[in-house]
């Protein structure tokens, strides 16, 4: 019974970091990531944009996983 709750616990737990890092991903898209600069800082924008996306897709691969155990 205890292991059953800390596994619905822990899948909530991914579920929202998830979404933390997927808003904060948008939100560094939508204020603070400038394009008009040059193409190294370009293309590390883009890097991270696309690592902290991945890791949100990671964070939920896991608990989507969590979900399928109990």
């Amino acid at each position: 019974m205890v292991k059953k709750l800390v596994l619905y616990l822990f899948h909530y737990l991914l579920i929202f970091i998830s979404s933390l890092i997927l808003f904060s991903c948008a939100g560094y898209y939508l204020f603070f990531c400038d394009w008009n600069v040059t193409m190294m800082q370009k293309i590390t924008n883009g890097v991270l944009i696309i690592m902290s996306v991945t890791a949100s897709l990671g964070f939920y691969w896991a608990a989507k996983k969590l979900r399928d155990i109990y």
